[in-house]
């Protein structure tokens, strides 16, 4: 892709290798006419007026002369006491223009050979040749790429017995992704078209992600590589070789396994893409500053799974407020009712807020999520969680039971369930399925060694509940030096144990003001729970 400069005369006078050259003038002209030609220009005068005056001028030479007064007077309708320290109109619609730039190039002009775009900070107008892009250049149009849009493609088969085992897993691969509803799955592509790369299909799918399957064998032995493509960042971000079976009769038990567990890895909760678009959506480079980034849904959900993993006030605050903003907006959508549920529920169990009536509220919302989608797996998770908070464990039992029904082979139906099943008393069966998960979750949270500790700290076992605790991610989570005060305190270890108390009482200094909520919401049985306040008051923590 090729960003440019207005072209002379003399640059419109060679076409010779156009490919690789910047824009023409008269291709930017039809460009401009093609995007001033569609419904929602139309609709909206003033970016239409807008955008062809920054293109003409540019397109003139004049590009320098573009200021917010000669475009509010000569584009916007402003007349000459325009002052634009007290009008902020210009500033308005170059937000607007460009918001409608985005949605042009993310619909009906994905495929344009084009691109015309307004820098943030500037009202010079860029022009980019996407039909020319490079298999290593990249996709630096990004308002293009659907952030949760994956494609599967076979690459190459090296071999006729790889080259079937591979179509075979690009296959199975596309199906079992297909079971993970947080990421959408294009149209599969059996065979990666010659000369083109995983890059060059992000323009015909809008897949920010492409899964690449290749197999290659040597006498008897296959050897399949995968790999996942993040078309944004232009890199590989996971990838993994996976042995074939021995025995050709084995093959579509081996392809099924393979299929699970790739996409168990990439699309799962816990998963590389959600952990990646996690991250992204509290990042300042994903959204820029608070003053200028736009609410979406795809953010509000991602800032809610960040929180799922680092639990701190801030991302506490960011995460609930976004939810709240998505009730309003997105109503019928059951993710978000589920999600403001569990955050605010577990700010309030947490001490973040003090609302009155919480747990009526986030059953409510749960019950919601669930009036509209049953199949909502973080509803289930939400109604898990407030049944545990109210004692009744046969309730958070059934609940498993139809959170496991949704999408029984994902990691984080089977970590989330184990760990249901564990607090409410079934410690057997929970470890079983949580030790299942945990073989998979190569990031697992950290909520989910609180039942591990548990499990062992109900069974005295006070030093391998501490060595739970050693892979516990925590940052500024009070959780672990609480649980890790109680374990040497019924060791007797008072040195110990008396640091840990003193990282509880400056990572959390109201405690005993929220002891009771957090002890209930901590395990759903209330002898366990006292067992803990035990080895508290041990170590010397009164609540």
């Amino acid at each position: 892709m090729v960003t440019t400069r207005p072209p002379s005369t003399a640059e419109e006078a060679s076409a010779t290798g156009m490919a690789d050259q910047a824009p023409l003038a008269r291709e930017i002209g039809t460009q401009l006419r093609r995007i001033l030609g569609t419904a929602e220009f139309a609709a909206s005068t003033r970016s239409g007026r807008f955008l062809a005056y920054i293109v003409e001028r540019t397109l003139a030479g004049d590009g320098r002369l573009l200021k917010q007064y000669s475009i509010a007077t000569q584009a916007l309708g402003r007349g000459p006491g325009f002052d634009p320290d007290r009008d902020p109109l210009v500033r308005l619609e170059a937000g607007k223009l460009r918001r409608n730039l985005d949605g042009y190039y993310a619909n009906q002009g994905a495929g344009d050979p084009i691109r015309i775009s307004v820098p943030r900070g500037s009202y010079v107008p860029t022009f980019e040749r996407v039909s020319s892009m490079r298999p290593d250049a990249g996709v630096a149009v990004l308002g293009i790429l659907a952030p949760t849009r994956l494609l599967v493609v076979q690459t190459s088969g090296l071999g006729p017995e790889a080259a079937s085992f591979s179509l075979g897993l690009t296959e199975q691969l596309t199906v079992e992704l297909a079971r993970y509803p947080d990421l959408s799955v294009a149209p599969a592509i059996p065979i990666l078209p010659e000369g083109a790369s995983p890059a060059s299909l992000a323009l015909s799918t809008k897949a920010r992600f492409v899964v690449t399957s290749s197999a290659r064998q040597s006498g008897r032995r296959l050897r399949a590589v995968l790999k996942l493509h993040d078309l944004q960042a232009n890199a590989i971000i996971w990838t993994d070789s996976f042995d074939g079976p021995p025995d050709a009769t084995a093959t579509i038990e081996a392809q099924d396994v393979i299929a699970r567990r790739v996409s168990a890895e990439i699309a799962d909760f816990h998963g590389v893409i959600c952990r990646l678009l996690a991250f992204e959506s509290v990042s300042s480079e994903a959204g820029g500053g608070e003053t200028d980034r736009v609410w979406t849904p795809h953010v509000a959900i991602q800032r809610h799974r960040y929180l799922t993993r680092i639990t701190n006030e801030q991302v506490y605050r960011l995460a609930r407020a976004d939810l709240e903003t998505g009730v309003r907006r997105t109503p019928y959508s059951a993710m978000m009712w589920a999600a403001l549920a569990h955050t605010a529920f577990t700010g309030n169990c947490l001490g973040f807020d003090d609302d009155v009536d919480f747990l009526q509220t986030a059953d409510r919302q749960t019950q919601r999520a669930m009036e509209l989608d049953q199949g909502c797996a973080y509803a289930h998770v939400a109604a898990a969680t407030i049944a545990m908070y109210r004692r009744d464990l046969v309730g958070a039992l059934e609940v498993c039971e139809r959170l496991a029904a949704g999408n029984a082979h994902a990691p984080s139906t089977k970590l989330s369930a184990g760990f249901f099943r564990s607090l409410a008393g079934d410690w057997e069966t929970g470890a079983q399925l949580m030790g299942q998960a945990l073989a998979v979750i190569r990031h697992p949270p950290g909520w989910a060694f609180r039942a591990t500790f548990l499990n062992a700290y109900r069974q005295r076992d006070y030093l391998g509940a501490l060595n739970e605790l050693q892979t516990y991610p925590a940052g500024e989570q009070f959780t672990p030096s609480l649980l890790r005060a109680a374990a040497f305190g019924q060791l007797g270890r008072s040195e110990e144990a008396a640091l840990a108390i003193a990282e509880v009482r400056r990572k959390w200094p109201e405690f005993p003001r929220f002891a009771d909520r957090y002890f209930r919401y901590l395990s759903g049985v209330d002898a366990l729970s006292e067992h803990l306040r035990g080895g508290l008051r041990k170590a010397g923590l009164e609540d």
